[in-house]
């Protein structure tokens, strides 16, 4: 299975998924967040992230992608405030997805 189609796969389960894996509230991006984020893409692979309301003006799409930086994933779909994060580290990304097929 190439990275391509593992991406694919975990964006569209993601996607598809009606609610978000972490909800970004009015602290905006803070170290307990950003620790989250990184336990949920090392487990899972992908992460679905949506900015509430409340933190609507103090976060901005500039912030999501200093946040995927840091957390070493890629944005692979945004859809107003939803974000999908894909982990950008191909070894564990296969890894990942060949635990999940047993």
């Amino acid at each position: 299975m190439r990275i391509r189609d593992i991406v694919k796969m975990l964006k569209k389960r993601k996607v598809a998924q009606s609610r978000a894996d972490v909800n970004i509230g009015k602290r905006g991006i803070h170290p307990g967040l950003i620790e989250e984020i990184k336990r949920r893409l090392e487990a899972e692979g992908a992460v679905k992230i949506r900015i509430l309301k409340n933190a609507r003006e103090n976060v901005s799409e500039e912030d999501i992608k200093r946040l995927a930086e840091q957390v070493n994933a890629l944005i692979v779909d945004s859809r107003g405030y939803t974000y999908v994060l894909v982990l950008r580290d191909s070894k564990k990304l296969k890894r990942i997805a060949f635990s999940r097929e047993r």
